[in-house]
C-alpha cells in the first residue's frame, strides 16, 4: 500500500471520531466526490489500516476498566502466559512493554467483585509471579 496521505489521515480521524459517518458526509468533509472517498476507505480496509468498526459504549454503558501490569516468574515468557490470557474474555488488550513490568493487561469486570475474581485468576496462571492493579477512574480520550 501506498503510504498514507493528508485526506486518507482525515478520513481516518473522521471514522475514529462516527464510524457511521455517510460516504457522502466524509466526501464533503475532505473535499473529494463520494466515489473518490469510497475508493480510499476500500483500499485503507484492504490494506489492514482500517481493521473494523465498532460501537464505543457511552458512559450508561461504561464497564469498569483496570490495567494490570504483569511481572513473569524466572524463565517464563509471553508465549507461556498469552494462551491462558487470550481464553480470558474479560482481557481487552496485551500489550508486551520495556521496563520493570512485563506485560500490559487492559481488563473489564461488570462490578469491583468481578474485577478481584478476575484480578486473582491472572495471578494464579502459572509463569506470573506478580500483578498491580490499576483501575481506570474516568476515560478522558479515546482514539
Amino acid at each position: 500500500m501506498k503510504t498514507l496521505d493528508d485526506i486518507d489521515r482525515r478520513l481516518i480521524a473522521l471514522l475514529q471520531d462516527n464510524a457511521r459517518l455517510s460516504t457522502v458526509h466524509l466526501a464533503k468533509s475532505v473535499g473529494l466526490s463520494r466515489s473518490a472517498v469510497q475508493e480510499r476507505v476500500q483500499r485503507l480496509e484492504e490494506a489492514g489500516v482500517i481493521a473494523q468498526y465498532t460501537v464505543r459504549l457511552g458512559s450508561q454503558g461504561d464497564p469498569l476498566r483496570a490495567w494490570l501490569l504483569l511481572r513473569y516468574a524466572d524463565g517464563f515468557t509471553c508465549d507461556d502466559v498469552m494462551p491462558a490470557l487470550a481464553r480470558m474474555p474479560q482481557v481487552q488488550a496485551c500489550h508486551s512493554v520495556a521496563g520493570d513490568i512485563d506485560l500490559l493487561v487492559l481488563v473489564q469486570a461488570g462490578t469491583p467483585a468481578q474485577l478481584a475474581d478476575l484480578r486473582e485468576a491472572v495471578v494464579a496462571l502459572k509463569g506470573i509471579d506478580d500483578v498491580t492493579t490499576l483501575p481506570v477512574l474516568r476515560t478522558l480520550l479515546v482514539r
